[in-house]
């Protein structure tokens, strides 16, 4: 890690899948938007603009639109409008060319012949693993052009070779490595021609369509590095020794287990649903296939490497589409994360590459496929990435911070490691760097936003990780993580940290964090020097409310104050409702109005369903119970005639969080993932309700 090499955003915005137009309900409504401040935003009409991604999430909708010229798109142009899950726009942002100068958008060449020309000027042979042509209108030169942007990966020179070409006359504009590698040296977008070996162009093969076999396995891994499961420092028998085993660093070795591991007639290979490994790169390593599902490597092994890669990625991930809902993988490859865990010609790098959405990590001083930061760390960078459909940003190192954020985050929620007493518990990079091979990073960075920039992005990208792992020491890795990610799918290839700030904030707005939540946010963004703008005062309700009454058919209105968020920047806002606390209502659906006043006032609806009480016979034949209660990882739910019963389970804001079906009289559902509060469990065909907390 000590050189990390990420390929720029721009060797996928505007590539072939983001050019086939996108479908939302709210293009119509961002459109609108778009030319109400068609003056602002300085472009000649909403029809210059293509919809070219669209992601739904937990945090609402957003639309991204691509500037065009006679629908040719303008390289790295963009305007996102987020609308929250009410439906309003609550975020936008833009990177558009504001003055366009007018050429010719009728190319000369063929995208074919671009290859060519791309191919003879970069020497490429060997395999192929990524070669994509596209045509844009581009401004980045001296003049505007109508170019072909080709962009080649290939296993003979690591990196992301990318040559600009004039399609009108087939000239050669640029030619570049578009990887960063920046670290204690920086060589950021060196020009020079690709190293080959001569031999013959061919690109990876497609592996043929068939069902996949997973089973579960093991291995044997670092949790996240030696030194910081054994608390050591580097030094004596815990150093890398040229990959030399050791007793005590195998001892640090752990078994873990493997979801899913890939198995083609008795071959298994580190492949998941999730992640999968390539030989992408050289050195050539191999893939590791074996006889069996337990891939139990000591250190000195590569495999050791490649199956401590495998299980850090598809960990995280698991973590983030699984526990956390939040969708966020690959949009290439069907979604799979390819990773190579011997690349970068053997040197002490390691990458993310946005033009074929996969990683390679390095060989040199520690292996990086060693380090669980290195690896989360290149992770991050794909997850930016992803997220906001090839618009990531590296101004003020904001995705450097990204990633180092993820994989602190990580790493600090495994168990038995540092200790917030340790200055180690800070550090990145435990085994891979702070030592002789680099001097590693931190998230305990003293420098304050913007006036502690120094213009390089590994350094300035310690401002974002360092604050957001502030966040996440008052909040917890659950809804910091959840925001983080969520906000920087806000974000564009321009944002800078003061606006991502802004973002993540306003993502846990949408997503109804409390007010006491949003004001730890803003506290720690603004001690960092971010500045944060007031939030307008609003209200959530919960969801609709369904209750029985009782022998009368009459149900006393209870508070809901506790269940409405009123959320503004000083969080005093004064919650009243209607009908009030007291108010005795009959059966049916009432609309009950919750009331925010701080200044001004703000009001939101829910129903409150009041149904008949049971009659006497059905009170019998649906006798049930409900136990241990409270309870913390399981209820055993008891009674007569369940037989095809069904139930639901909804928190305290009306949402289900669960439901399945009760095939006998007495079940046992396991409310491990729940967090911790107070629940219902609706019976559907009995019509009957209970309360359980869960703790």
């Amino acid at each position: 890690m000590k050189k990390t090499l990420l390929t720029l955003v721009f060797s996928i915005i505007g590539a072939t899948q983001f050019l086939v137009a996108q479908v939302s309900e709210k293009e119509t409504a961002a459109r609108q938007w778009i030319k109400s401040n068609l003056k602002e935003l300085k472009i000649n009409s909403d029809s210059d603009i293509n919809l070219r991604f669209v992601r739904k999430s937990k945090s609402g909708e957003t639309l991204r639109f691509q500037q065009m010229v006679n629908n040719i798109p303008v390289f790295d142009t963009e305007i996102v409008v987020h609308f929250n899950p009410s439906g309003e726009i609550s975020y936008s942002d833009h990177n558009i060319v504001k003055e366009l100068v007018h050429i010719s958008t009728t190319p000369q060449i063929s995208k074919e012949r671009a290859i060519e020309i791309s191919d003879k000027e970069i020497g490429v042979s060997g395999m192929v693993s990524v070669q994509e042509s596209n045509l844009f209108v581009y401004n980045k030169l001296d003049n505007t052009n109508l170019i072909y942007r080709v962009v080649t990966n290939f296993e003979e020179n690591p990196g992301s070779w990318e040559v600009i070409i004039d399609a009108i006359n087939g000239a050669v504009l640029s030619v570049k490595d578009i990887a960063i590698k920046c670290g204690t040296e920086c060589d950021k977008n060196h020009l020079h021609t690709a190293k080959t070996s001569g031999k013959t162009k061919f690109f990876m093969p497609v592996e043929s369509n068939s069902t996949l076999a997973f089973e579960p396995g093991t291995a044997m891994v670092f949790l996240s590095d030696p030194l910081s499961s054994a608390k050591v420092a580097y030094a004596g028998n815990y150093v890398d020794g040229n990959d030399a085993d050791t007793a005590e660093l195998n001892a640090q070795r752990v078994l873990v287990n493997l979801p899913e591991v890939d198995n083609v007639s008795g071959t298994y290979k580190l492949k998941s649903s999730y992640v999968e490994i390539k030989n992408i790169e050289n050195p050539n390593r191999g893939l590791f296939t074996q006889t069996n599902p337990n891939f139990l490597f000591t250190r000195n092994a590569d495999g050791f490497e490649a199956a401590n890669v495998f299980y850090s990625l598809d960990n995280s991930l698991r973590y983030i589409n699984e526990t956390l809902q939040v969708n966020c993988r690959p949009f290439r490859n069907a979604g799979i994360l390819w990773f190579d865990p011997s690349g970068q010609n053997g040197a002490d790098n390691s990458r993310y590459s946005s033009a074929g959405n996969d990683l390679a990590f390095g060989e040199g001083c520690v292996d990086d496929g060693e380090d669980g930061d290195v690896i989360w760390h290149e992770l991050g960078h794909g997850l930016h990435d992803w997220l906001t459909g090839g618009s990531l940003s590296q101004v003020n190192g904001l995705s450097e911070g990204t990633g180092d954020y993820w994989a602190q985050s990580h790493s600090r929620a495994l168990p038995s490691q540092w200790t917030s007493a340790d200055a180690a518990y800070h550090w990145m990079f435990n085994w891979d760097g702070h030592n002789a091979c680099w001097v590693g990073r931190t998230t305990n960075y003293a420098a304050l936003y913007p006036g502690g920039l120094v213009g390089q992005v590994h350094t300035d990208g310690q401002i974002w990780a360092t604050v957001n792992m502030k966040i996440w020491d008052r909040l917890g890795r659950v809804k910091t993580d959840t925001a983080f990610l969520e906000g920087l799918a806000l974000t564009n290839s321009t944002t800078n940290q003061q606006n991502a700030a802004i973002a993540v904030r306003q993502a846990a707005i949408d997503m109804n964090y409390s007010c006491a939540d949003i004001k730890v946010m803003t506290e720690e963004y603004t001690a960092k020097g971010y500045v944060m703008p007031a939030i307008a005062l609003r209200i959530n309700c919960p969801g609709t409310q369904t209750v029985t009454a009782d022998g009368l058919g009459n149900y006393t209105v209870p508070s809901f104050a506790s269940l409405a968020n009123a959320i503004n920047t000083n969080c005093d806002a004064v919650v009243t409702q209607s009908p009030a606390a007291g108010t005795v209502v009959t059966v049916g659906t009432h609309v009950i109005t919750m009331t925010a006043t701080s200044g001004t006032s703000v009001n939101c609806n829910f129903n409150l369903v009041v149904q008949a009480s049971l009659g006497v016979n059905d009170v019998v034949k649906n006798t049930f119970s409900i136990y241990p209660n409270p309870a913390s990882t399981s209820i055993t739910i008891k009674g007569e005639n369940f037989e095809n019963e069904e139930i639901e389970i909804y928190n305290m804001l009306g949402q289900k969080v669960m439901g399945r079906n009760l095939v006998t009289n007495e079940s046992i559902v396991d409310i491990s993932n729940l967090a911790d509060g107070v629940y219902v469990v609706y019976f559907m065909n009995a019509k009957a309700s209970h309360k359980f907390v869960k703790q």
